[in-house]
């Protein structure tokens, strides 16, 4: 029996998760939790019409889920920039992704308070979530759940190193083995974003699922 799966951890990912929903709804998110992933997936497909496009950014937790592909199978227009790019074709397809009728992504951390928080290094992802055509959609595992804005932050930096390792960068903290609050040019860490409300005219529904996922 895997962790997950145990019973007692099974309801405690509940009460946490609920905790956080009932926090984004104070500050006027739309929110709910998703046990699974599976219920995760089926409420995206819910919320995102058939026929919208879809821009995905740098996000590992939604492609786990399976909503990349599940999206593009039933024939939504997906615009995302991972997969063999030329620098001129991704720089494009960033543009695209933020462009497009919805905006599916994940966060870095949230905090107990309902806090979303995001680092960047390109800055296409926190720029999608501030700013866009439509509406924002969050799908974010317990594991990213934070005590505070200091622990999300934190969260969020220790984050970078596993999507270094992905994207085969050798930051200073890859080396390290720590966020050591680099400032040379190999640092993704250039720009935070904190949401504590939904700006204004946009909608902005969050996802909170009771399994890790993502960084």
């Amino acid at each position: 029996m895997s962790i997950n799966q145990n019973p007692n951890v099974i309801k405690a990912n509940e009460l946490i998760g609920m905790n956080a929903v009932n926090a984004l709804k104070k500050r006027g998110f739309e929110a709910e939790y998703a046990a699974t992933s599976e219920e995760a997936l089926k409420r995206v497909l819910e919320i995102i019409p058939e026929n919208a496009s879809v821009g995905i950014p740098g996000t590992v937790t939604v492609r786990a889920i399976g909503a990349l592909d599940a999206l593009k199978a039933r024939g939504n227009d997906v615009r995302q920039h991972w997969g063999g790019l030329s620098k001129e074709e991704m720089k494009a397809a960033r543009f695209a992704e933020n462009d497009a009728e919805y905006f599916l992504t994940s966060a870095n951390a949230l905090t107990r308070d309902g806090e979303i928080i995001n680092i960047d290094g390109s800055g296409n992802r926190v720029a999608g979530m501030a700013w866009g055509k439509g509406p924002v959609i969050f799908v974010i595992g317990i594991n990213k759940l934070a005590f505070d804005l200091s622990d999300g932050i934190k969260r969020a930096r220790a984050a970078t190193i596993p999507n270094a390792i992905r994207q085969h960068v050798e930051t200073a903290c890859v080396k390290a083995g720590r966020c050591v609050m680099c400032m040379n040019d190999e640092s993704m860490c250039r720009a935070t974003l904190i949401l504590e409300r939904p700006l204004k005219g946009r909608k902005y529904h969050v996802i909170i699922v009771g399994e890790n996922l993502g960084y």
